[in-house]
């Protein structure tokens, strides 16, 4: 990792581990022995993470301006609040997914399911689940609190609340738009609250979301808050006017968005050892993404009736993940949204430029870093 996050990262654990101790002190008083289990889980899950968003925040400050020191420290608190969320964002979607391993490890559902089952508790897997929603919420609600603590003036303190607040509740309808996906079936009837297309378009509801409806979806699951939302941290920290703060959401948009195609390119051809989680899971799931419109768009009709039978199913074996990475290497589709990606790189340079002018050296090098390691990350 670039020098400028593996610094950042590093201080995004101190602080971590010092606000684990102080709420400790206060889960002790009321279930000590849940109080202090759950906090091991989630700080230890929270730590093994990239913590990519929360170096962000530290990124967008120094992108602006030189920095102070009270202001750098605002910024680790910010993102240690980010890293929380994300914490909690993925416990919950692990749950949705389905997914039993997450950072090398079991998910925190599957690891409270296994040790209910050892211990002969009555329906482990519902139980299981149900406990790793708490943790969850339990990372949102300590998130929050940490935000709150964030040494600014009062305006600034509700304009760094408020924006986190907004872009996590867009997030909360992407991901119910991922879900709704994701059970679209070919006899599924219209639900108009599901549709994805705006209702000017007077498209039928409940029919496959077209590529314009993927890249909001990405938009708003994952770009805007992974990128676009802590790097606007930083320029609140800053003082940053609402002009500058629009123009590093859209650099943030470019770079979230290669982000998400890596993330669905990986999902399908990375090594599972080094990306942590099982590959596939998107073609379990059916997830819609642009691979998949675009290799069904693609596809002759005996291939296509193929994958049908392979998307969505729950028993993916070697040979239909073979069939899949096959088509869409063979239809020229992982080369042409790999074209896409550069794109979007070339698109988030030319927006970065603004800021490069006034950036430090090192936020210069980390930039530019970012945008070569989206574009090239095996994980």
């Amino acid at each position: 990792m670039e020098q400028f996050f593996s610094d950042i990262r590093s201080s995004l654990i101190n602080t971590l581990e010092k606000r684990q101790k102080q709420l400790f002190a206060v889960y002790d008083k009321a279930f000590p022995a849940m109080g202090k289990d759950t906090l091991e889980r989630l700080f230890e899950y929270t730590k093994r993470g990239k913590m990519l968003r929360g170096c962000l925040v530290s990124l967008g400050l120094e992108l602006f301006a030189g920095s102070t020191e009270e202001q750098r420290q605002a910024a680790l608190l910010a993102g240690a609040a980010l890293e929380l969320f994300q914490s909690g964002l993925l416990i919950h979607d692990d749950i949705m997914d389905r997914d039993r391993l997450r950072r090398g490890k079991p998910t925190l559902h599957a690891a409270y399911e296994d040790e209910l089952s050892r211990a002969g508790y009555a329906e482990p897997e519902h139980y299981g689940q149900a406990l790793a929603i708490c943790a969850g919420d339990l990372a949102f609600f300590s998130a929050f609190e940490l935000l709150a603590e964030v040494p600014l003036n009062a305006g600034l303190q509700r304009k760094l609340v408020s924006t986190a607040a907004r872009e996590l509740s867009l997030v909360g309808i992407a991901q119910m738009r991922d879900v709704a996906n994701g059970a679209l079936q070919s006899t599924s009837g219209p639900i108009a609250s599901f549709d994805h297309r705006p209702a000017k378009q007077n498209k039928k509801p409940g029919s496959e979301p077209d590529e314009e409806a993927i890249l909001a979806l990405y938009r708003h699951k994952t770009a805007r808050y992974t990128f676009s939302l802590p790097l606007t941290l930083g320029l609140v920290i800053a003082s940053a006017s609402d002009v500058q703060r629009s123009q590093i959401e859209q650099l943030g948009e470019k770079l979230g968005l290669i982000f998400q195609l890596k993330d669905d390119e990986l999902g399908l051809f990375a090594d599972e050892k080094n990306l942590g989680k099982p590959v596939g899971t998107d073609i379990r799931e059916n997830k819609r993404t642009l691979h998949r419109l675009f290799l069904f768009e693609k596809a002759e009709p005996e291939l296509r009736s193929r994958l049908e039978a392979i998307f969505g199913s729950k028993k993916l074996s070697i040979e239909d993940l073979a069939i899949v990475r096959n088509s869409l290497e063979g239809l020229g589709i992982r080369r042409q949204l790999a074209d896409k990606m550069h794109e979007l790189a070339g698109e988030a340079r030319h927006l970065a430029s603004p800021f490069m002018a006034k950036a430090t050296a090192a936020a210069k090098g980390a930039l530019n870093w970012l945008i070569a390691y989206s574009l090239s990350r095996e994980f």
